[in-house]
This record gives C-alpha cells, structure tokens and sequence, in this order.
C-alpha cells in the first residue's frame, strides 16, 4: 500500500484518526482500515501528477472525505443513529429511531425500482435525517407541545401545557373541517409554539386574587 508522512509527521492513518476523532458518533475500526486504504490509493494515482498530500492540505482535508466517503455507507440503523445525535433538542427514543429505520428502508426499496441508492440521495440530501425528523416530529399533540417547551428559556407549567394541548386539539379539530391537518400548519407556521405562547401569555397576565383579610 502506498505509504506517506505530512508535513507534521503523521502517517495516512494517523490523518484517518484524526479525521474519526473530530465525528466520535460515526465509524468503526473498519471504517477506518477501508478509508486508509482508500486514501492511499488516491494520494498513489495523485503522485503520478506531482500532487501529495501537502499540497492538497492547502485545498482540502482529503482524509476525512475518504473517512467520510467510508463511514456514511453504515448500515441503516448506523445512519439514523448518527441523525439522531445531531438533533440532541429532540427526543431521541428508541422508538423513534427504530420507526426511522423502517421508513428510511421503505423509501430505499422503492426508490432501488428506479436505480436510485442511498449513495446516490447522499449527493443531494440527508434522507436518514429527513427521515429522523419526520418520524419525531409526527408525535401526539401532547409532545409536540412539550418539544415547544424544551425550547423555551422559561419552562412552563403543567397548567399552560395541557391548556395550551387542549387549544391545539380545538383548533385542529376546527381546521380539519376544511381539509387542513397539523403537517400543513408545519409547512407554514408553527401551531404548536403559537398556542403554547397565546396560552402562556393568558396565564401569566391573568389578575391575581387576593385573599381578604377577616
């Protein structure tokens, strides 16, 4: 295998360890070898025209796009994982991830009819994330109201969630006779947050009754 040392010394698996240790969620010791070896027969292919791996150091971090190259061909469930660990806001349950996996395998399969791969969707979108935050966000109005809290700088109470869930209820249940559900609102608005917000500032300006003295 073609052999190199940088600059500073470090070996093509030294930069491939480098690479893993800046994204400790993703790649194993194989991912790894494979990307070492992938970066060696690139940097070999490259030194036929006068280019090594210091040169390219001063246009692109080549060992991580092998690493990267390497790692994002994981298996299904690898990939919603790492999607999951990027979104630490949302509630990463295995539930949710396990419905990810299912949904990313599905449209694969449908998609492999048309020769698309999930290597191919790489080049253009996250599908495993995409598919991460559909299945999280299609939760029941009680969490989405409370994935609105988590954001807040000042936790509400239990009264303005379960107020502000029961506004939401009604006023989808309203909209719903015109043909519009919660996932339209998503693609325009937030109904969550704003009933959460329109319930939190009713509750916290209402007038204050105080007892009298006997």
């Amino acid at each position: 295998m073609y052999q190199y040392t940088d600059r500073k010394n470090r070996t093509l698996a030294d930069r491939i360890d480098d690479a893993a240790a800046r994204r400790p969620g993703r790649g194993t010791e194989q991912d790894k070898a494979a990307a070492a070896a992938l970066l060696a027969d690139m940097l070999q292919a490259a030194a036929h025209h006068g280019i090594d791996l210091d040169a390219l150091d001063m246009v692109t971090d080549l060992p991580a796009g092998c690493y990267l190259a390497v790692s994002k061909n994981s298996d299904l469930t690898q990939r919603v994982d790492t999607a999951a660990t990027r979104r630490p806001a949302q509630a990463r349950t295995e539930q949710d991830k396990a419905a990810a996996t299912a949904l990313l395998a599905d449209m694969l399969q449908a998609a492999a009819k048309h020769g698309i791969t999930l290597d191919t969707f790489d080049w253009v979108t996250d599908l495993p994330g995409t598919c991460y935050r559909a299945v999280a966000r299609c939760r029941d109005l009680a969490e989405r109201i409370n994935a609105v809290d988590e954001h807040r700088s000042t936790r509400g109470t239990e009264e303005e969630k379960a107020a502000a869930t029961a506004l939401l209820a009604d006023m989808l249940q309203a909209a719903a006779q015109h043909g519009v559900n919660l996932d339209a609102f998503d693609w325009v608005t937030d109904l969550p947050g704003g009933c959460y917000a329109a319930i939190a500032s009713k509750l916290r300006t209402r007038p204050v009754q105080w007892a009298t003295a006997s």
